[in-house]
């Protein structure tokens, strides 16, 4: 009884409480508050989506969308995407790749999916049923907690959830870098799920048997992991297929050292364009050549010194966790 009478004053305690802050309450948990009321209205929903009807797209629009969401974080989002000539230079190669097939692509680090919005548009404009698979942890990054939500909702801008697949977790172990970046998230309601990121990523789609035509690495920037992801691609890109790297230049000592150590009887360099690397792996070598540098094919092939994850090369540079750039 005593409930009965308390709830309405409650409730429009609360109502106006929402109205004040404007914080509103999520949809699920929050029907005995808002009930039918034109805050709680389906309309609502309606307007809020109208924010992710299918357009083209283009950088310039990508960033004034992760703007809007996020106003607070205009200068950390335009730091951590990689930028619009750098991208430009990935995709005037993936033109290079045969477009009668569907593509199949890797890209490692979203952030808040700038780059990957960029690939799988050109991807599918390449095949309309090629797929892009992205790995990332969804650790909070530049002030933003769950990058995640705002990749989604740029996905879904430009029509291309179609031809994602995301995975939210580490391409090897987990980062260094994990539990610090984790300790400084602000305490919302993503912040308890990141310890639940997947491990062994690489190697799992390796026992899935998955290839990829083409692979961009904008992860984990620490020289000793970076190789140990290389050389787990080994046997995930298939011949012919492109390797990118993003942020090989000077700032970056550990990504520059891995990119010059690569073994040319492996990969061929293609271009050094700005901050990116690209390089392609060679046809006729050996693609299930365990860890390292892979073989040639026919007599007298055998591992070559130089190729990733042997020993490490100058200038580790400073670390950067797998969340990576956009």
């Amino acid at each position: 009884m005593t409930r009965s009478i308390l709830t309405p004053f409650l409730v429009r305690g609360v109502r106006m409480y929402n109205r004040i802050t404007g914080r509103l309450p999520d949809r699920a948990n929050w029907p005995i508050v808002w009930g039918n009321t034109s805050r709680f209205a389906a309309d609502r929903w309606q307007k809020r989506d109208k924010a992710f009807e299918r357009c083209d797209y283009s950088y310039s629009d990508a960033m004034e969308f992760l703007n809007a969401a996020r106003p607070g974080a205009v200068r950390d989002i335009r730091e951590g995407s990689i930028p619009e000539p750098a991208l430009k230079v990935v995709t005037r190669h993936m033109g290079d790749l045969a477009a009668d097939r569907p593509l199949k692509g890797l890209h490692i680090g979203n952030f808040v999916g700038v780059s990957l919005a960029c690939i799988t548009d050109a991807a599918r404009k390449l095949h309309a049923d090629s797929v892009v698979l992205s790995i990332d942890p969804n650790i909070p990054h530049r002030g933003i907690d769950s990058p995640q939500d705002l990749v989604t909702g740029l996905m879904a801008r430009y029509g291309l959830l179609g031809n994602w697949m995301p995975v939210t977790g580490f391409t090897l172990d987990r980062s260094a870098l994990y539990g610090v970046l984790n300790d400084k998230s602000s305490p919302t309601r993503h912040a308890s799920y990141h310890g639940f990121s997947a491990t062994q990523v690489l190697r799992n789609l390796a026992r899935l048997g998955t290839k990829f035509d083409f692979v961009l690495i904008d992860g984990n920037h620490s020289e000793g992991y970076l190789r140990r992801e290389v050389a787990s691609l080994m046997g995930l890109v298939r011949p012919g297929g492109y390797l990118f790297f993003d942020d090989v230049d000077e700032n970056w000592g550990g990504v520059m050292a891995v990119f010059a150590g690569l073994d040319p009887l492996t990969f061929a360099k293609v271009a050094h364009e700005g901050r990116i690397g690209v390089v392609r792996r060679r046809r006729g070598v050996n693609e299930d050549a365990p860890g390292g540098p892979g073989r040639r094919g026919g007599k007298g092939g055998g591992k070559r010194p130089g190729g990733p994850g042997r020993g490490k090369g100058p200038g580790a540079g400073r670390r950067r966790q797998n969340a990576g750039g956009a």
